[in-house]
């Protein structure tokens, strides 16, 4: 199944080169999906999801079989052989090249993920260029296009000054999540790391690894939605972000129908204030949404179940035993 990003507005594709470079990304992805669906299926299916937001796309599975939760994994398999692993994150033997190729992958790491918020006063655009083509090249990150359409040019109006500085960015996504995860928690503290200290890196984890599995979750929703959407195929599935809203799913038919959908990794239920979020969003983008769909770790609170609505999907842990 085809896995690309649409317009919302006027049901255009981007060109081929931008379909193509997502399909390669969702093809990564479910062979990650299905690597680690054959050798951890013995696994609950929540902590499978957090081994994978970790360590798809690890380069040695089964050394992850020796030890008993995720956080001995971290601590045995990465931290433990950091110097082992630091290798596969070296770019360049330029080092002032390969400083600000960390730096550019930080940012990606733990920030918004959009293309020009990287661009500092270290490193400028031309140099961002530079650097993004060489992480393209080595297929360590890949482009999430954005679906936003441009306003349109009305002879006599003159936009807002906040508006005419407004740019569409695309997003930056990371092929593997090992890589993301190196970036995000290792990278800031290697100097400690190299010398056998784990105190800080791992007190960042304790504090920032269910937020850091999150968008793990997201993910793999935009392609459990595939599968389970029995009433036609989904064509298209992907996030949507415009100047006004972000929403963590928004995928479409082969009718034309379009599925809106929120996503939560968190240790309590959703309730129907969350779906008055995800309906208010696609208000205020003039979305016309004919589905909403719920994917939540921990399940959905009474109230909630008893007034579904015929077009809402409820989709909770339980239901990734199929995809991962």
């Amino acid at each position: 199944m085809q896995f690309l990003f649409f317009s919302i507005h006027d049901s255009r594709f981007f060109g081929s080169c931008q379909k193509y470079a997502i399909i390669g990304y969702q093809k990564t992805t479910k062979g990650l999906v299905q690597g680690f669906k054959e050798s951890f299926s013995y696994l609950e299916i929540i902590e499978r999801i957090g081994y994978f937001a970790v360590f798809g796309g690890f380069t040695d599975l089964q050394s992850l079989h020796r030890y008993e939760d995720l956080r001995e994994n971290i601590h045995h398999n990465i931290l433990e052989r950091y110097a082992e692993f630091a290798s596969l994150f070296r770019f360049s033997d330029d080092r002032a090249l390969q400083q600000d190729l960390e730096t550019l992958l930080f940012r990606i790491a733990v920030g918004d993920r959009k293309s020009h918020s990287i661009y500092k006063n270290d490193i400028s655009q031309p140099r961002g260029r530079e650097l993004y083509k060489i992480l393209y090249a080595q297929k360590v990150i890949t482009r999430e296009y954005s679906r936003e359409q441009p306003l349109p040019k009305v002879p006599g109006r003159f936009l807002k000054k906040e508006m005419r500085r407004y740019r569409i960015e695309d997003k930056i996504l990371f092929v593997k999540n090992f890589t993301r995860f190196w970036f995000t928690f290792i990278l800031p503290h290697k100097e400690d790391i190299a010398r056998g200290d784990f105190r800080a890196v791992t007190a960042q984890i304790d504090r920032e690894l269910d937020k850091y599995i999150s968008f793990t979750f997201e993910n793999l929703s935009n392609l459990l939605i595939q599968q389970k959407f029995t009433d036609e195929i989904v064509t298209e599935s992907g996030s949507y972000w415009d100047r006004e809203i972000e929403i963590d799913l928004l995928a479409k038919t082969a009718s034309g129908k379009v599925i809106a959908g929120e996503c939560k990794w968190k240790n309590q239920r959703i309730s129907k204030n969350i779906l008055n979020k995800l309906e208010k969003k696609c208000e205020v983008g003039k979305l016309k949404v004919d589905y909403y769909a719920l994917f939540s770790k921990s399940g959905f609170s009474n109230e909630l179940r008893k007034k579904r609505p015929d077009n809402l999907l409820l989709f909770e842990s339980r239901d990734f035993e199929s995809l991962l």
